[in-house]
């Protein structure tokens, strides 16, 4: 009998083990690096909360002082633009933050940095909290 218990806990052991980083993928943590001129792409996610927090790191503005991250609803094959995260340059520096409320806990959604079109090319690095 405890040669069945030792293994049965062995097994849950090895078990949670393996499972650790399913678990830590499901709390909804993105993090991304970018370099770019005007768009980029960062992913599609299923919302794991009612809100989206994005932080960003700038290691170069390239020039520019503002750029968003789109947020486009992924419904039966179309993309609603639903909410927008706006990072502006300031004084205080990295790192910048902004959070959305327009997700919903379930749904999935598409995140693009875009920039203005004016060929500046900015640099940094940051993370999608959804």
């Amino acid at each position: 009998m405890k040669n069945k218990i030792t293994k049965l806990i062995g097994i849950l052991t090895i078990t949670f083990v393996l499972l650790m980083p399913i678990a830590a993928q499901a709390a909804g943590t993105k993090s991304f690096t970018f370099d770019m001129v005007h768009t980029l792409g960062i992913g599609t996610f299923t919302s794991t909360k009612d809100s989206v927090k994005g932080t960003v790191n700038m290691s170069s503005w390239g020039g520019d002082t503002y750029f968003t991250i789109h947020i486009y609803e992924k419904s039966g094959g179309s993309n609603i633009l639903v909410d927008r995260l706006g990072f502006t340059k300031s004084s205080a520096g990295s790192p910048y933050t902004d959070t959305s409320y327009s997700v919903k806990k379930g749904n999935k959604y598409g995140y693009e940095i875009w920039k203005n079109q004016n060929k500046k090319r900015i640099k940094g690095s940051g993370s999608l909290s959804y």
